[in-house]
């Protein structure tokens, strides 16, 4: 599946605009791969389009993001309320369950498992 289409997905699962949408999906994919080591956040990387390949790759663990809690990160980063960070945080994860493989979903919630209870 092509980036558009993802970003299309996220749109069907939120009733997003387009633009937010993207903004979720995209914010979605740093946030779990800056918190991977480095084989995790390559093998992430090979099951995305180019475009989420390539931010997934532009990021690096560090301590900070990977003890902060991604709820509250996006509440920050995309100046919304915790409802509004739930729906764009849940509806990007769906669409990447669509897209990445069920092995590699599997492998993101071992190496996350503090994101297990937000991440269905």
């Amino acid at each position: 599946m092509g980036y558009i289409e993802l970003i299309k997905k996220v749109q069907v699962y939120s009733g997003f605009s387009d633009l937010e949408s993207k903004d979720a999906l995209d914010c979605l994919v740093e946030t779990l791969a800056v918190r991977l080591d480095d084989n995790g956040r390559k093998s992430f990387a090979t099951h995305l389009p180019q475009e989420l390949q390539d931010m997934a790759l532009a990021v690096y663990p560090c301590y900070e993001n990977a003890n902060v809690d991604i709820l509250s990160q996006f509440m920050q980063l995309q100046n919304v309320n915790s409802e509004r960070a739930k729906r764009q945080i849940l509806s990007a994860w769906q669409a990447l369950k669509d897209t990445v493989s069920r092995s590699e979903i599997d492998h993101l919630r071992s190496e996350l498992p503090k994101l297990n209870s937000l991440l269905r």
